[in-house]
């Protein structure tokens, strides 16, 4: 039996993420099979596909599989989330929106020529973490800017390289130059920073709350 990677638990539904990798499109050998499926890119050249399943008392309601090209996308707190009533979940390069309970496509977003870490509320938009772009979509997936850095959007470390303020994002790129961005992507600051010692920290209660509904 496949266990699932990643569970997420709403009122009267529940929500399972399973790490499909080695899923075989048109197969009938797969451990597990879904109702439907979408793909962004080319699916002879998936690098990434997940599927999912949500349950309603119990019951398994819908299911479905995604997948993209780009670099490889685990799941994590920062690549799932409910907003407007649906699942918005980042796959490799692309950012799928699915209603909710249905699992149908509403939109899906090719957001970062490479791979998407994560997404982020942004007013009543979205902000994606990607490992070339900082992207900003509309509540439609529509993107309203891109901004790259010098190099990727991450750091050795992993850590603390990106972050969704009241007033402001910073990020961090592999070579540990910081930038401030305000919402509409125009570059407030850029500075270096030390590796491991300067973190991205302010008081707790001005950052973005992630569990943020609409």
């Amino acid at each position: 039996m496949k266990e699932p990677i990643e569970v997420l638990v709403l009122e009267g539904q529940v929500i399972k993420f399973y790490d499909e990798a080695d899923y075989k499109l048109d197969s009938t050998d797969n451990i597990k099979t879904y109702s439907k499926t979408f793909i962004s890119g080319d699916k002879n050249i998936l690098t990434s596909q997940i599927g999912i399943e949500l349950f309603e008392d119990d019951n398994l309601k819908s299911s479905c599989l995604i997948g993209s090209e780009g670099g490889g996308t685990g799941i994590t707190g920062n690549t799932t989330m409910i907003s407007y009533g649906g699942l918005v979940i980042c796959c490799s390069n692309t950012v799928f929106k699915l209603t909710i309970p249905d699992l149908n496509l509403e939109w899906k977003t090719v957001a970062d020529s490479a791979t998407c870490f994560g997404i982020h509320f942004l007013d009543k938009d979205y902000i994606v973490h990607g490992e070339l772009d900082i992207t900003r979509l509309d509540k439609d997936g529509k993107i309203v800017w891109q901004k790259g850095g010098q190099d990727i959007w991450t750091t050795a470390e992993g850590i603390n390289d990106f972050a969704v303020y009241d007033e402001y994002i910073l990020a961090t790129d592999w070579d540990y130059n910081r930038y401030k961005f305000d919402f509409d992507g125009k570059l407030l600051e850029e500075y270096k920073v030390e590796p491991r010692k300067e973190e991205l920290t302010v008081e707790n209660d001005s950052t973005k709350k992630w569990w943020k509904f609409w």
